[in-house]
């Protein structure tokens, strides 16, 4: 059978499937369905200083088996989601607090999370700290200046230059998550053409199978020029999804919509999935095939004439 446990940052995880911050994991009970659910780790919600105040509807089926959303960060405040951290912590499984987004922002709840919960690793999303990229690094200055923990920076798939973004934040930060949802999008339905959310023109952020290829290739691009690892995130459905990642350099990943579609399970479900392409395939560990698409692209490009 094959080894799915892995540690990074030497946090152990049992298998490299964890939750996505998003609604998947809003509250207590969601967090916990995922740990039963087979999740190797459990990634928060996103928090933030002030809770969010989403218009509703919120969240709707899309084109292609995606969703569409217009989420911003958790409406609960920070305080009351403590002793479900906490809660994580005592089962044993790895978690890793989400928040966002200004430079004090992440400053003052990465001082409150380390002292009251103890979190293995803090994730900040750069989602609406906007494209530039000193502003993103000042973000990521403030919480590592803060923080003992390691620290994870979410890429927007909007980002201009992800390759600089990548090289210049590997100096701060300890790992990098991509993608978050692309957007904005639009998408209705005709027979109504009214707006499918609350937002201002029923725009939203697009997730789920949709959004994987671009999320494939800004995993290979950071995964290629600096050597910190990267969690990939972006249309996780199946074990083949996931490995796609691992192939392209990821060292975990991430499900956010298909649990929204599917529910808990899917974590577990992918895992078992992952160990039996594995087992079929003679791999012994995720060890074995992490990154060796980009070793083979390499392998190609070193051959004379190669294009």
């Amino acid at each position: 059978m094959a080894d799915l446990s892995l540690r990074v940052h030497d946090v152990f995880f049992s298998n490299p499937v964890l939750t996505a911050a998003g609604p998947n994991v809003g509250t207590a009970a969601r967090m916990h369905d995922a740990v039963a659910g087979g999740a190797g780790g459990i990634v928060t919600k996103t928090v933030s200083v002030v809770p969010a105040k989403d218009p509703r509807p919120t969240i709707r089926k899309a084109s292609c088996g995606g969703l569409l959303n217009c989420e911003t960060w958790a409406e609960t405040p920070v305080e009351e989601y403590l002793e479900a951290y906490r809660d994580i912590k005592r089962a044993g499984v790895p978690l890793i607090v989400s928040v966002g987004y200004t430079p004090d922002d992440v400053r003052t709840l990465g001082r409150l999370l380390e002292k009251e919960v103890g979190p293995d690793i803090i994730e900040f999303s750069t989602h609406y700290t906007g494209k530039s990229i000193d502003p993103l690094l000042d973000v990521a200055r403030a919480l590592r200046e803060a923080v003992s923990v390691p620290v994870w920076m979410k890429i927007s798939p909007n980002t201009p230059d992800i390759e600089e973004l990548a090289v210049r934040a590997a100096d701060i930060v300890d790992g990098f998550v991509a993608i978050n949802s692309f957007g904005p999008a639009l998408d209705f339905d005709i027979d109504t053409a009214k707006p499918p959310l609350g937002s201002t023109y029923g725009q939203g952020w697009l997730s789920g199978p949709p959004i994987r290829p671009i999320a494939l290739r800004i995993v290979y691009q950071i995964a290629s020029v600096q050597p910190k690892p990267v969690i990939g995130v972006g249309g996780v459905y199946t074990g083949r999804d996931a490995l796609q990642f691992l192939m392209a350099g990821a060292s975990l990943v991430q499900i956010c919509s298909a649990a929204i579609q599917h529910g808990p399970g899917i974590y577990g479900k992918v895992a078992r999935e992952i160990g039996e392409w594995l087992d079929s395939s003679g791999y012994a560990s995720i060890e074995d095939v992490r990154g060796l698409y980009m070793r083979n692209v390499m392998a190609r490009n070193a051959r004379p004439g190669a294009e």
